[in-house]
């Protein structure tokens, strides 16, 4: 079993290679989880749930409010990633529609 000063030294280089930075800034380390088994799922009708909430998002005029984090996209660093990537997006598509042209 690897220490927690371990796993976020590999954890901080898969980063590095995933977000293309070897240069970035030394992480700031908030805590270390380790998960004993396996990496939590989500229950059956978690993303009927997200569509939800993002449909009451439409309906209530918010929609410059998105969801994102982990509990959108998965807990495993490369979702994580890529979740960020995907909300990025959407944020960029939603202002470029007020963008002077």
């Amino acid at each position: 079993m690897q220490t927690e000063s371990e796993l976020v030294e590999a954890v901080d280089r898969d980063l590095r290679k995933i977000l293309i930075n070897p240069n970035a800034t030394d992480p700031l380390v908030l805590g270390v989880r380790v998960w004993p088994q396996a990496i939590p799922q989500f229950l059956i009708g978690h993303f009927d749930i997200l569509d939800a909430a993002r449909d009451a998002l439409k309906e209530k005029g918010l929609q410059g409010l998105f969801l994102g984090g982990n509990y959108v996209s998965g807990v495993a660093l490369g979702r994580c990633v890529e979740g960020a990537y995907e909300v990025a997006s959407e944020v960029t598509d939603f202002l470029s529609q007020y963008a002077y042209k």
